[in-house]
């Protein structure tokens, strides 16, 4: 490691130009791949959804994971519905940096300042519950994402899993996974383990529970791997 260390003592040195800016985005990069530590072992869940649990499947295929979980482990669950989370406002680096350092965001109090920021400070894993409607997340999810941006300023999430469980009615349940990952692992820093996604198809609600093979399903989805 020592000429990666070397590459990273360089980087330090430049302005603010492009390619200053890239050596150092590598260098930041070389350095945690060299100084890589296994994670701690996952001990508390955040689950974060938009969903009506007396008709969604998504929540139906979560509550068969969650009772299958050891009972040391931790849980805790958010219901972002009905417009509770305003999208990002767009404000400038140095706005939401400033917000961010008071552990808010630009709309102040609200869920996201009063329930996930801080539920998101204390999980090991994140699980995001997404019911696909349209090929994407939905919309109250797709702003906790955006959302996130003001905490992450402060704080990267290196340490922290990412999960998913995506129900789709038809088809494109791998497109919402896909988004996870760009919005969650590649831009926001959560680690993405291996099988990371439970993807299943159903429709009318219930459904999700008589699937062929279900159980073992729910039983492959292991959190402690």
């Amino acid at each position: 490691t020592g000429s990666l260390r070397n590459f990273r003592t360089q980087a330090q040195i430049g302005g603010t130009d492009e390619v200053t800016a890239f050596h150092a985005a590598v260098a930041e990069l070389i350095g945690r791949l060299a100084d890589w530590e296994k994670p701690a072992p996952i001990r508390h869940i955040l689950a974060l959804h938009a969903s009506q649990r007396s008709t969604s499947n998504t929540l139906a295929f979560w509550e068969l994971v969650r009772r299958a979980l050891p009972p040391e482990m931790g849980v805790e669950e958010i219901g972002l519905r009905n417009g509770t989370v305003p999208d990002c406002n767009g404000c400038s680096y140095t706005a939401c940096l400033h917000f961010g350092e008071q552990g808010s965001c630009f709309y102040g109090s609200g869920p996201m300042v009063q329930e996930v920021y801080p539920a998101v400070r204390r999980c090991d894993a994140l699980v995001m519950l997404c019911a696909n409607y349209n090929d994407a997340l939905s919309a109250n999810l797709t702003a906790c994402v955006n959302r996130l941006t003001a905490l992450f300023r402060q704080q990267r999430f290196y340490d922290k899993a990412l999960f998913a469980i995506v129900v789709s009615g038809y088809s494109g349940g791998d497109i919402v996974a896909r988004q996870l990952i760009d919005g969650l692992n590649m831009n926001k820093s959560f680690y993405l383990p291996a099988r990371f996604a439970m993807i299943e198809t159903a429709n009318d609600p219930g459904e999700a529970l008589s699937l062929p093979g279900v159980q073992e399903r729910v039983d492959d989805f292991d959190f402690l791997s």
